[in-house]
């Protein structure tokens, strides 16, 4: 019930529902802008690192799980 009256305030009122964070104090809304900009710039780079660091860890321990036994034996390839 309360949501339903909160959208039709929105509905009566639409230039209350347009403001954003960046909008509300022109001073600041360059500075804003520019963070958000670097942060949604830097947020891919930062989940390829992180899923590449994580494909390099699990081929280094795949590689030392893989490793023969220093009892055995040396293979001779012909």
């Amino acid at each position: 019930m309360i949501r339903g009256g909160l959208v039709l305030a929105l509905l009566a009122a639409p230039s209350v529902a347009n403001a954003c964070a960046t909008c509300m104090d022109p001073r600041e809304g360059s500075r804003t802008l520019l963070w958000v900009t670097i942060f949604l710039s830097l947020l891919p780079l930062g989940l390829l690192a992180s899923i590449g660091s994580f494909l390099w860890w699990r081929a280094r321990t795949s590689l030392a799980v893989v490793a023969p036994s220093p009892d055995l034996p040396p293979l001779e390839i012909r």
